[in-house]
């Protein structure tokens, strides 16, 4: 028994310094979701419009394409505890600057100071992330490291939760969209101050080694990881489809405020009502597959999975297109139906949140188990930038779609576009090519 209790989390929980770090990224995730939400729900009261929504999320997706390298090499060659104290309190003056920009501008230079600062407010992010992964083996014991990581991969879906269906929604409901900006600002202050209490760290980077050559022999990591993936169908069509669930993911965040406000005539904040049962779902698909999908075939999971979320889709466009024929929001033209619209929406979002962890979960095993340890870190690399890359044209195009012929109708013309993008990653992972590393 103490040799369990010594490997479990029971030890690292004794870890102050890793109680301090852990608090930090608690905090800090939390925030980081909250932000998110009140700028989506800020964007759609000034504009109404979901293109500018997508330029809202290309501001905030753009940074990880474009400074991850480099956060990377700075990490390498500063303190971490520099790194993570400095990018909280950098958050927390971007959280303020949503205060200033929206009391003493309007109009168009309102809209460009929020893109803006949204874009500064990722891109400090993109250099917290990875100090924090850096120093976690600094604090614990090498034996401890995957309790360690477990609570910290917990934490980040948990503080996701919370961020977006408790921190968002209630700070605006309860204070406004300023007050919940406030109230961001604080608790970044709140994880200023635990990774200030953290030891002093001094990194060793390699001699000769300039920000340059990193980040070319990052660009030749990512290259080499490529030309596996690229020999690979198997690991294709596992890169595939986590490029596809993280493009939805970001279209289904821009169209979720407008969809809760022009479709179904509620609040943008009331976005959490769709949030939540997805929620809802993605932890129990989580759940499930962890516990019985080993029974199934790691295909048939993934197909079930992409046929529940074309399902899902479809039935959600069509629900809704009643909004297209009397050009008004449903609970207006329909306050008798309210009830009924509702279960049908949260039912089919919570089988959209489940559907997307069968997929999701599948493919990033099936990249685990398909790529040798040497490849490994090149293939992950090559699965962020595409999928980062990937989702920002649909995110501007589908957004200005969106207002043009309606959202129900695009989450018509999405579900088609998950069924080809299904039945493609479905191809190359049957084709005869794939039979040696299956």
């Amino acid at each position: 028994m103490p040799q369990t209790d010594n490997r479990g989390f029971s030890a690292v929980l004794q870890n102050r310094h890793f109680l301090f770090l852990w608090g930090a990224q608690i905090l800090s995730q939390t925030a980081m979701n909250g932000i998110h939400f009140t700028q989506m729900v800020l964007i759609e009261k000034l504009t109404r419009s979901s293109a500018q929504l997508g330029i809202v999320i290309l501001a905030w997706s753009l940074p990880a394409v474009l400074f991850s390298a480099v956060a990377g090499v700075v990490v390498d060659r500063f303190p971490n505890k520099w790194i993570l104290v400095t990018s909280n309190v950098l958050r927390v003056l971007t959280a303020g600057s949503y205060i200033l920009v929206l009391r003493t501008l309007s109009g168009h230079s309102l809209l460009l100071a929020i893109y803006t600062t949204t874009f500064v407010a990722s891109a400090i992010g993109q250099f917290f992330s990875p100090a924090e992964a850096a120093t976690i083996p600094l604090l614990v014991n090498r034996q401890h490291l995957l309790a360690a990581n477990s609570l910290f991969s917990l934490t980040l879906t948990a503080s996701a939760v919370v961020g977006l269906i408790l921190l968002g929604p209630l700070g605006i409901k309860l204070a406004g969209v300023e007050g919940s900006f406030a109230a961001i600002a604080i608790i970044y202050i709140g994880a200023a101050i635990l990774v200030a209490l953290l030891p002093r760290d001094n990194p060793h980077p390699p001699r000769n080694s300039y920000a340059g050559s990193a980040l070319r022999r990052a660009w030749a990591e990512v290259r080499e990881g490529w030309q596996f993936v690229g020999s690979h169908r198997s690991v294709l069509a596992a890169l595939l489809r986590m490029t596809l669930i993280a493009t939805l993911a970001l279209i289904m965040a821009m169209l979720v405020p407008g969809f809760a406000a022009r479709v179904l005539g509620m609040n943008p904040e009331d976005a959490v009502y769709i949030f939540a049962p997805a929620g809802l779902g993605l932890v129990l698909g989580t759940y499930l597959v962890g516990r019985f999908g080993y029974l199934v075939k790691r295909e048939v999971l993934v197909n079930t999975g992409l046929g529940m979320m074309v399902l899902a889709l479809t039935l959600l466009g069509l629900v809704s297109r009643g909004h297209r024929t009397v050009d008004m929001p449903l609970f207006e033209a329909y306050p008798q139906a309210t009830i009924s619209l509702t279960t049908a929406i949260t039912t089919l979002t919570a089988l959209l949140g489940f559907s997307i962890a069968l997929v999701n979960i599948s493919a990033q095993t099936t990249l685990q188990e398909r790529t040798p340890l040497e490849v490994r870190g090149r293939v992950f690399a090559v699965q962020f930038l595409v999928a980062n890359v990937a989702g920002l044209p649909p995110t501007l195009f589908i957004g200005a779609l969106a207002d043009r012929i309606g959202i129900p109708r695009v989450i018509l013309l999405i579900a088609g576009g998950v069924a080809i993008a299904g039945g493609l990653g479905t191809y190359f992972a049957l084709t005869p090519r794939n039979r040696p590393d299956s």
